[in-house]
């Protein structure tokens, strides 16, 4: 089992050590425990979305071991803030929600990385040109120009059409799963969807 890289949280400081359930606890009674502060539920949050959290990262990012565990953590203290004032509805998926919160995490650093891009422009594309010159499969460079490309559209784009557009195309959620993570109803999630695919493609046509 890996090791949790965060200090364990409680949603509720104040709240009496709870005691573990014998049996696997259910998404729901996890989130319970949560909102009762019982630290054994921060355990198991950890343990049951931890390898959802970084595939989801690892298919959205592109990043170095030393980001890894930061975006780790932010995805989890982004979860424990959300339940520190919010209720989950009970049917809620804990590794579908762990992916939403991870794609959120991802697409913020994405538009992060956009930033700084756009302040150092002639740097970023010496240092990019670089290294192209440098990879020696030239199909592997165009991937990684590719995946370059897309992860600044993405961090362009309205947070909402970003996010909507990751979770259905990339990470294969249907509208309902998109709808249920992102608060919104199904016809309000498939109006994102198509108005953020146009504009992915209208920047990329811009962009090219």
């Amino acid at each position: 089992m890996p090791e949790r890289p965060w200090p364990v949280p409680h949603v509720r400081p104040s709240a009496p050590r709870l005691p573990a359930p014998v049996s696997r606890p259910s998404d729901v009674e996890i989130l319970a425990a949560l909102q009762r502060g019982a630290e054994w539920a921060a355990d198991q949050l950890y343990d049951r979305t931890h390898a959802h959290i970084e595939r989801t990262l690892r298919r959205l990012l592109r990043y170095q071991r030393a980001e890894h565990d930061d975006l780790m953590q932010a995805t989890f203290e982004r979860m424990l803030r959300f339940l520190s004032d919010r209720t989950l509805s009970g049917t809620c998926n804990l590794p579908a929600w762990a992916s939403a919160v991870a794609a959120n995490v991802a697409l913020d650093h994405l538009r992060k990385r956009a930033r700084e891009r756009k302040l150092f422009e002639p740097e970023a594309a010496a240092l990019d040109g670089a290294r192209s010159a440098e990879a020696s499969p030239e199909r592997s460079a165009d991937a990684r120009a590719a995946a370059a490309r897309l992860h600044a559209l993405l961090g362009r784009m309205k947070p909402k059409y970003a996010e909507t557009v990751v979770l259905h195309d990339v990470l294969g959620h249907d509208l309902a799963e998109v709808a249920e993570m992102t608060g919104a109803s199904v016809s309000a999630a498939q109006s994102r969807l198509v108005r953020g695919r146009k504009d992915l493609i209208r920047r990329a046509k811009e962009w090219s």
